[in-house]
């Protein structure tokens, strides 16, 4: 069972500067900086990111990480029989075993287990995010991918906007009581990376976020809103290599929450599905777009 989207690994150009990005603004604290790969967590695990120095001069996606439950290779052996491409085992600091896979459009999926547990961060003055949120990815076809994240992985569909045979956006969450609403959002578009997120406790620890974000040169690619699909409060941000990164709150429990009973479609002309504060979607939000990193060849699929 797939019981946690876990975090991303990115390639960037400057590593010190992305470093310093997400310890700044978004609150995550350093676990371990070896000068070439930095482990940065929100809480008591061992990380939330994954940032790993690149070799050229733009950031791409390296992988989606997925922590599951039980016999790694037995889920490995799933996600091949739906159809994913078997890279290999990896190694790193902070979990027990993690294997590669190669996913529809190239994306590549690291499916770990036995995440270490570490010492909480000190608390600072402004609030720290408690997880990785999610992940946002772009595909030409949203319902095929959905239906392969759901039979490689098991996730589970929880909102579309659109259609089900034809979304504009559709989310997905861990089969576990009280998942996230999502862990993993899915866009229509060319392949990319989208966005990241990371979930903040409270309102005012958000907002108190977005004021230390904005300053003359800096300010929202979109927000304060509220989204109807997954309930959360959002602000988007920007990175130091222009990474879009989301910081949230309040979004859905998919158990006992009540906002949430059952998968919904909403439709396109329905403003709330976005933002149920009324504003549009920004041009500049749907342009976002980070290349990543195909492992079967290790091209940089821009």
């Amino acid at each position: 069972m797939i019981t946690r989207v876990g975090s991303i690994t990115l390639d960037v150009p400057d590593l010190a500067a992305s470093t310093a990005f997400f310890v700044d603004k978004v609150g995550l604290d350093v676990t371990d900086d070896d000068g070439s790969t930095a482990f940065l967590r929100a809480a008591d695990r061992h990380h939330d990111l994954m940032l790993q120095q690149s070799a050229t001069d733009e950031t791409a996606l390296r992988h989606l990480n997925l922590e599951v439950e039980g016999d790694l290779a037995e889920h490995v052996a799933t996600a091949v029989a739906a159809g994913a491409i078997d890279i290999g085992p990896i190694s790193h600091a902070g979990v027990a075993e993690a294997h590669v896979l190669e996913i529809p459009f190239g994306y590549a999926v690291k499916l770990y287990r036995g995440m270490e547990t570490v010492p909480a961060p000190a608390a600072v003055a402004l609030e720290r995010p408690f997880r990785f949120s999610h992940f946002n990815i772009a595909v030409p076809e949203v319902a095929p991918m959905m239906e392969f994240f759901t039979a490689a992985f098991g996730l589970l569909p929880s909102d579309w906007i659109g259609s089900r045979e034809d979304p504009f956006l559709a989310w997905l969450h861990c089969p576990v009581f009280n998942a996230p609403h999502h862990g993993v959002a899915v866009l229509k578009g060319d392949p990319r990376l989208h966005h990241i997120a990371f979930d903040y406790g409270t309102l005012p620890g958000l907002v108190g976020r977005v004021d230390n974000y904005v300053d003359d040169e800096h300010y929202l690619v979109w927000g304060l809103g509220r989204h109807g699909t997954g309930g959360s409060v959002f602000a988007y941000t920007e990175d130091a290599s222009d990474l879009l990164v989301e910081l949230d709150t309040g979004m859905i429990s998919i158990g006992d929450d009540p906002r949430w009973t059952h998968p919904r479609v909403w439709s396109l002309e329905d403003q709330r599905a976005v933002d149920e504060w009324g504003s549009a979607i920004p041009e500049r939000w749907l342009a976002k777009r980070t290349a990543f990193v195909r492992p079967s060849d290790q091209a940089v699929i821009q």
